[in-house]
């Protein structure tokens, strides 16, 4: 054989035999990131289609305002750390559907010099969930500014995936949003535009498949007790509050679930719930550190929120027995 022709079959024959390699940016690689599930709008640890079905009761765990860093001014996150390792601790136990996280996942914003020690902090304690638990995890105002840009929501993005998306569970409809551009819009215009261009087929899509509930997470509350409450920092201001209230009451939305106020408050607007969750790191009020237990009935839900604590071995799935009221007859 020709020496020439040795040489080629030799390096054809390695070529065979090296393995591919992925970058972090390759879709092989972004689907084993856990943290990176919400990409193309939706979430990818839910298959759509099956997950349209009701299959019975279950149970999810809702989660806010981590926030990596806020107890000590961003000096350390090891009370943070302590607080979400009880966190996953009872997560592992209890063997929820889903748990999420409705933001402030960090307390330094993408700029600042601590942001990346405390997303890395925040990715170790929370990798120990139950790899057959999915992790859904919202943006918060912290997480991409006061006034996010789109250059703030990238960086987001690529550590935490999308920052809107939806996701079918066990019949019901979950709707992420970004409230950080509903909050302020200045830095991002065409990221609200597109949220909310993108959420009006979302809502179409879940009435049209007949979902049992719809619901929205998000890191604002639209408001804490009242629809028409005055403007403040905790809420969403009323400009474009309004209009989104009414349009998720017209669609039947069951309830919206938030962070942000690190206590937890609740309000109505109709048939629809405003649920305020307090937070797995620093209180700002009388309420412990802890998470929410929100059980998914097929005609309704509940929900309770647990200091670290207090929170119970297991989680009833049997509905409250209904009382019948004696009447005149009895």
């Amino acid at each position: 054989m020709p020496v020439f022709q040795g040489i080629l079959l030799l390096l054809t024959a390695a070529a065979i035999f090296v393995p591919a390699v992925c970058t972090a940016d390759e879709p092989t690689a972004i689907a084993s990131d856990r943290f990176r599930q919400a990409r193309d709008h939706t979430f990818q640890s839910f298959d759509a289609q099956s997950e349209r079905n009701w299959r019975g009761t279950y149970f999810f765990l809702q989660l806010a305002d981590t926030q990596y860093g806020m107890l000590t001014g961003n000096m350390g996150s090891e009370k943070e750390a302590a607080l979400s390792q009880q966190a996953v601790e009872h997560i592992n136990r209890l063997r929820p559907r889903y748990v999420i996280v409705c933001g402030d996942l960090t307390n330094a914003t993408p700029k600042h010099a601590r942001y990346d020690a405390q997303v890395s902090q925040y990715k170790q304690d929370f990798s120990a969930i139950d790899e057959d638990i999915p992790l859904v995890c919202v943006c918060g105002n912290h997480d991409i500014g006061n006034r996010p840009t789109p250059d703030s929501i990238t960086i987001y993005n690529q550590n935490f995936g999308d920052d809107y998306f939806s996701f079918w569970v066990g019949g019901a409809f979950n709707i992420v949003l970004n409230s950080s551009v509903l909050k302020d819009p200045s830095g991002a215009p065409n990221v609200l535009t597109a949220q909310h261009e993108w959420l009006d087929l979302q809502l179409a899509a879940a009435r049209k498949a007949e979902a049992k509930h719809i619901f929205v997470f998000q890191h604002h509350p639209l408001f804490l007790n009242q629809p028409d409450e005055a403007d403040q920092y905790f809420n969403i201001p009323l400009v474009r509050r309004t209009p989104l209230v009414k349009k998720l009451q017209m669609e039947d939305v069951r309830a919206v679930f938030a962070g942000h106020y690190h206590r937890n408050s609740h309000g109505q607007a109709g048939t629809l719930e405003m649920i305020t969750t307090g937070p797995v790191g620093k209180p700002l009020g009388n309420d412990a550190s802890g998470f929410r237990i929100v059980t998914v009935h097929e005609d309704h839900i509940r929900h309770q929120y647990y200091g670290l604590d207090d929170v119970p071995q297991s989680v009833d799935l049997q509905p409250i027995p209904q009382v019948t009221q004696p009447t005149a007859n009895d």
